[in-house]
């Protein structure tokens, strides 16, 4: 049989490709709830080299909508969560 290759995605922000394990997935709901791991609905995927800088304005432009303040709040702090635990994986 072939070989798999790995699943890659673009980060929004940056538009480089990575491994799904090495970026985190943000999405709306069917709700319209932001979400973060592999969920269904509409999805963006950054990396963990991202800067906040155009942070919201990409993941915004992803999900075709809106992120209020408060979304746009728990979307930083779920990132800087999940950076600290992938650095703390990889021994940095």
């Amino acid at each position: 049989m072939g070989t798999h290759r790995a699943v890659e995605r673009t980060c929004v922000l940056c538009r480089r490709r990575f491994a799904t394990q090495e970026l985190l997935r943000i999405s709306r709901d069917g709700d319209g709830a932001l979400r973060t791991g592999e969920r269904g609905g509409r999805g963006v995927w950054i990396c963990s080299g991202s800067h906040e800088a155009g942070l919201h304005a990409g993941i915004r432009q992803g999900l075709r909508g809106p992120v209020s303040d408060e979304e746009a709040d728990v979307i930083d702090q779920a990132r800087r969560a999940w950076i600290e635990t992938t650095s703390e994986r990889r021994g940095a």
